[in-house]
């Protein structure tokens, strides 16, 4: 290892060591999660989840991200229905105003 490593990996990033012959491998890179639908958060909880179990995360932090991503899908959820009220009221008040205009 060099003067910068870690036992987490190097300077560069993390680590694997094949046990059987002790090289160094390429660490595959993580799937960001794709937290922009409700169905990538609803995604990323199950896996928080695992990790939690697996002991690969620690339980107070995995709850707190879990809380996150429950409110990121609420945000999601009330943006979607915004959205969806604005064009039902546009769709409203042209009709609104095409009564108007035939009268």
């Amino acid at each position: 290892m060099t003067s910068r490593a870690s036992a987490r990996g190097t300077a560069n990033g993390p680590e694997t060591i094949d046990g059987r012959t002790l090289r160094v491998l390429p660490t595959p890179a993580r799937r960001k999660a794709q937290l922009n639908t409700l169905e990538g958060a609803r995604v990323e909880m199950p896996r928080v989840y695992r990790d939690m179990e697996s002991s690969k995360r620690d339980t107070q932090e995995g709850s707190r991200l879990v809380y996150v991503l429950s409110q990121i899908g609420e945000v999601l959820e009330l943006t979607e229905i915004e959205r969806r009220l604005i064009i039902l009221e546009a769709r409203h008040n042209g009709q609104l105003q095409s009564r108007a205009s035939t009268r």
